[in-house]
């Protein structure tokens, strides 16, 4: 049966468009996104830069085009939030960033450094992280029609690229102190508000609802990075690195 291509809009009747090669559309399922991200993994140069542009200035859209077929300019959500993760763990170990807030959570030297290595570590629990606040996010928007699967793609999408934000926080030392770290949060929300208005085609930005979806993503990663990060500690797997280190 013949449809049209999502991404050039001509009529394709085969697996690929004949035009611009993009698949045939077939919707966002957990499988799919897990599968087009290996077979894509290493393909950085066709659409990750334009994907990073366009996130940065118009999300909600760029993300509801996606889910709605339009991909092939785009890098793939699980690819993009994995590299964007990886950049900002190599930021905090390579440059010893400080992340601390005085007289709260202070380190020895080799303290700071096991932490950095388990913070960076634990930064990709994101992919786990995000599964239920992803249901969360769908039953608040529930509807929209939405299923869990392409509400997924939005939140792989949304806090993998704050995460370069973070980057640039961790570079320029503006962790170490309460002012860095609730500026920072500041920027995620609003960037999280309005990437939702352009996905759902809302005229008034979900304030309460992207509240909701802030609360339920930080208790879920610190509750989650805590248990993980106390059984990696307990294990002792750690102090092979701390002997390393020392």
């Amino acid at each position: 049966m013949d449809q049209s291509c999502r991404n050039c809009g001509n009529a394709v009747n085969t697996a690929f468009c004949g035009v611009c090669g993009q698949a045939a559309y077939r919707q966002v399922t957990f499988r799919r996104l897990f599968r087009e991200s290996l077979l894509r993994a290493f393909d950085l140069e066709d659409g990750f830069l334009h994907t990073l542009t366009s996130l940065s200035l118009r999300p909600g859209r760029v993300i509801r085009d996606y889910v709605q077929g339009r991909r092939k300019p785009f890098t793939n959500p699980v690819s993009y939030c994995f590299l964007v993760v990886t950049i900002y763990a190599l930021t905090i170990n390579i440059l010893d960033v400080e992340i601390s807030i005085p007289g709260v959570l202070e380190f020895s030297d080799i303290e700071r450094r096991v932490y950095h290595i388990l913070h960076g570590l634990l930064a990709y629990l994101v992919f786990f992280i995000l599964w239920p606040v992803a249901a969360i996010q769908a039953w608040l928007f529930r509807e929209s029609g939405l299923r869990i699967a392409e509400t997924y793609a939005f939140s792989l999408f949304v806090f993998g690229h704050v995460n370069l934000v973070s980057a640039v926080f961790a570079a320029a030392g503006w962790l170490a102190g309460v002012p860095g770290i609730a500026t920072l949060m500041a920027i995620q929300f609003v960037y999280l508000v309005w990437a939702m208005s352009g996905f759902y085609d809302l005229s008034r930005p979900p304030v309460l609802r992207g509240l909701a979806v802030s609360a339920a993503n930080f208790i879920i990663a610190n509750t989650l990075s805590l248990l993980i990060g106390n059984l990696i500690v307990a294990a002792g797997w750690l102090e092979p690195v701390e002997n390393l280190l020392a």
